[in-house]
C-alpha cells in the first residue's frame, strides 16, 4: 500500500543513485511502501529505472528498508 513519505539512509540512497547513474538511467520511479507491523514488516521504497534508449526495458533496483522512528525522528520539523 502507498504511503505519503519515508525516512531512508543517505549512505543506503546513494548506493541505489549512484547504480542508477552507472546503468545510465534516465528516469526512476520510486514506489513508497507501507510495512506491516503486525508482521514485523518495515516499511520501504522501491526505484524502477528507466533508459530512453531502451523504452521497454524496466530494471529494478534493491529497495531500501525504512529506518524506525526511534532511530531518525522528524516529528520536530
Amino acid at each position: 500500500m502507498p504511503m505519503d513519505s519515508i525516512v531512508l539512509r543517505v549512505s543506503e540512497l546513494k548506493r541505489v543513485a549512484a547504480a542508477l547513474a552507472k546503468d545510465r538511467m534516465d528516469y526512476v520511479q520510486l514506489v513508497l511502501l507501507e510495512g506491516d507491523a503486525g508482521d514485523a514488516i518495515p516499511p520501504c521504497a522501491t526505484f524502477t529505472g528507466l533508459r530512453i534508449s531502451q523504452p521497454f526495458e524496466l530494471i529494478e533496483y534493491d529497495e531500501l528498508e525504512g529506518v524506525p522512528e526511534t532511530e531518525a525522528d522528524f516529528s520536530l520539523l
